[in-house]
């Protein structure tokens, strides 16, 4: 049985106008997962079933239930401004930082779930011939005690059979029949046009995480 959770971002906001990039919103961060922890703990003692945090990544979630949060509360600024909610515990796809600095802070937060948690960096499609680059950042990780990492960088294949990163033609025989693989939830599914609006918009937002 989990307990899942998104939007901690926004929630962060909400409480304390900032969210877990600033180091006030970290701190807060930890105190949210640990009573997350601990009540799963306590639930586990009282019924004797297997009780345990999950860092949800809410597929269509995060679209339904911000459309439920606007009917209720309206446009918050960083709150309800966007389509959808972050998820889980990380950190806003929009935030411009490097791939170290998204991993230092998730995982300081993963720790808290017994299951079910993903720290990705996204990465463009000219990291594919910079091995040393990708080692460098799943070390990173793996030092950093990160439990599922990943490297995230865009695969959109046309019918050509030419493989990059596209806008709506390719630039190689100018056919606009591109599937646009990208990494949605946990893993590579189909092209993300095909989930709903809240999924495409987060994938559109995603800042690549580069060195400045």
């Amino acid at each position: 049985l989990v307990i899942g959770q998104l939007g901690l971002a926004e929630t962060l906001q909400i409480l304390i106008d900032c969210d877990h990039t600033d180091s006030k919103g970290l701190e807060l961060a930890k105190c949210i997962e640990d009573l997350f922890k601990t009540r799963c703990k306590e639930f586990k003692e009282s019924t004797h079933l297997n009780f345990g945090v999950y860092y949800t990544p809410a597929e269509n979630l995060c679209y339904t239930a911000m459309t439920k949060f606007k009917e209720k509360y309206g446009v918050i600024p960083k709150v309800s401004d966007r389509t959808y909610f972050t998820n889980s515990m990380h950190v806003p796809v929009w935030h411009k930082l490097d791939p170290f600095e998204k991993i230092d802070i998730e995982s300081q937060l993963t720790g808290y779930s017994s299951g079910g948690c993903i720290t990705y960096v996204e990465l463009p499609v000219s990291t594919l011939n910079n091995i040393d680059a990708l080692e460098t950042i799943i070390n990173y990780a793996m030092k950093k005690d990160v439990p599922y990492a990943a490297v995230n960088i865009p695969v959109d294949r046309c019918e050509c059979g030419f493989t990059s990163e596209m806008n709506d033609v390719c630039p190689k025989c100018g056919s606009d029949k591109i599937l646009k693989l990208r990494r949605v939830t946990g893993y590579l599914s189909s092209d993300y046009r095909h989930f709903n609006k809240g999924k495409q918009d987060e994938v559109e937002d995603r800042e690549k995480h580069i060195n400045s």
